[in-house]
């Protein structure tokens, strides 16, 4: 039960707790989150899709559970979506270090091109997510996801306005591909767009568009 968080994207949550709310408080909310989890998981649906388990376990189900948790204590939402949001770029300033060391080979963004198309078959397969192909050219990778795993579950756990901390995450961890790959999006489904569009554009026409 200790090491709920271990094996997920938040790590460092039972230290945080403790460093962020006075105690016993801290360690009551995690304590809160480390059930929550569990419960969670054990209610979550994977479809028996190995890629969807990660996702539910690793990323999505630890904020959600954390989230929940400070809530439970009588944390105002605001306060609470801002906890969680610490926690969660956190994280993605981790991803993000590592989306700068795969730029750095030569010809990033035509490897980019070349394999996203398996890496969204592969990590975000058709049981938690519908995408749209618009475009995969020299300038631009182009997609919109019309479900989503994390806005579907966030809606049936009853916390819709979590999932947009998870979509601020992208924007932080995608920054990482800068100058070479430019990520941009005007809009995604937790923040009542039709749907998440995704931009990755070529960093050689970035600059002039």
């Amino acid at each position: 039960m200790m090491k709920a968080f271990e094996s997920t994207n938040l790590p460092f949550l039972r230290e945080d707790c403790e460093k962020e709310f006075a105690q016993p408080m801290g360690t009551r909310i995690f304590g809160r989150a480390q059930e929550l989890y569990h419960e969670l998981a054990a209610q979550a649906d994977d479809k028996g899709n190995p890629a969807i388990a990660e996702h539910l376990r690793g990323k999505l189900l630890p904020a959600m559970a954390y989230y929940k948790a400070l809530l439970a204590e009588g944390i105002p939402k605001n306060d609470a979506l801002a906890a969680v949001r610490r926690e969660t770029q956190k994280a993605a300033l981790i991803k993000k270090e590592s989306s700068a060391r795969m730029v750095r080979i030569p010809f990033a963004f035509l490897v980019y091109r070349m394999g996203v198309k398996s890496h969204m078959r592969m990590s975000f397969p058709m049981e938690g997510w519908e995408t749209e192909w618009v475009s995969n050219s020299a300038r631009e990778v182009h997609f919109n996801l019309h479900r989503c795993l994390y806005w579907d579950l966030c809606r049936q756990q009853g916390c819709p306005e979590l999932c947009t901390v998870y979509c601020e995450n992208d924007i932080t961890a995608f920054s990482g591909l800068l100058p070479k790959i430019r990520f941009e999006r005007s809009g995604t489904l937790g923040e009542g767009a039709a749907c998440c569009d995704f931009h990755f554009i070529n960093g050689k026409y970035a600059s002039r568009d």
